[in-house]
């Protein structure tokens, strides 16, 4: 178990508010950036067998343009790709302002090196994995990317009665 904070105050005295219990969303809307339609299909039927909601794209340029329109939970983005890269999409999403610019990205790629994980942070990539994409690790990455407070979604503000 994971504490959530320095310590104080959690004494069991009752007067700290409890942090909420948090659990991976889903349905999480996630965003799926993959040039090559085989790579592409196999994310797609894995994250469909776990019930998430898709949309893919076939390069950076699309990417942006999505990101743009539409809210995602998490970005699944290749860095190889025709047209606009995934470092160039990533920097393009995080340098506007609005929709999705704190939106989790992760890097999928074939550059298990070093380096390419460098390269990823700094383009504002959140996370990185690596292909060939195994199962167990995508799920991990979505569980970790997608938590939120147990008992449903974010707390919507009582709307005043007239």
């Amino acid at each position: 178990e994971e504490s959530s904070g320095g310590g104080e105050g959690l004494d069991g005295d009752g007067k700290t508010p409890a942090t909420p219990r948090m659990v991976p969303k889903c349905p999480a809307r996630i965003l799926i950036v993959e040039d090559h339609w085989a790579n592409r299909k196999l994310i797609e039927a894995m994250l469909l067998q776990k019930g998430h909601i898709l949309d893919c794209v076939e390069n950076g340029k699309e990417a942006v343009t999505n990101t743009n329109t539409i809210e995602y939970d998490l970005v699944l983005m290749d860095c190889n790709m025709p047209i606009m890269d995934g470092w160039q999409a990533t920097e393009t999403i995080r340098q506007r302002r609005g929709l999705n610019v704190s939106v989790p990205i992760v890097a999928v790629t074939a550059n298990a090196m070093k380096g390419d994980r460098d390269k990823c942070i700094q383009a504002g990539m959140d996370d990185y994995i690596s292909k060939p994409v195994d199962r167990k690790t995508l799920y991990e990455i979505i569980d970790k990317w997608t938590m939120v407070p147990a008992g449903g979604e974010s707390p919507q503000p009582s709307s005043p009665t007239r």
